[in-house]
């Protein structure tokens, strides 16, 4: 399953924002879904992955993207939508 998967499912929508709250650092991260099923950070870059955009927002440090992205409208994360639709 990737992102044009749940898009194309009707889970997630393009220009739909994602956040992932990170409470012990104070920081809350932003993004966008990106035609082409990509995910475009708050600083411009596109991401094939949502794993790969946590990452980069990460100091490259892997971090589980589908866990960790969650959207802004109902607070359910990547992996929650993803197995609603398997």
């Amino acid at each position: 399953m990737n992102i044009k998967e749940l898009i194309n499912s009707g889970k997630l929508k393009e220009g739909q924002e994602l956040v992932w709250n990170r409470p012990s650092l104070k920081i809350q991260h932003r993004a966008r879904v990106i035609p082409g099923g990509k995910i475009q950070t708050s600083d411009g870059i596109s991401h094939k992955t949502p794993s790969g955009a946590a990452k980069h927002l990460n100091g490259n440090k892997p971090v589980d993207g589908w866990l960790a992205w969650k959207t802004l409208e109902n607070g359910k994360s990547l992996a929650e939508l993803r197995l609603s639709i398997s």
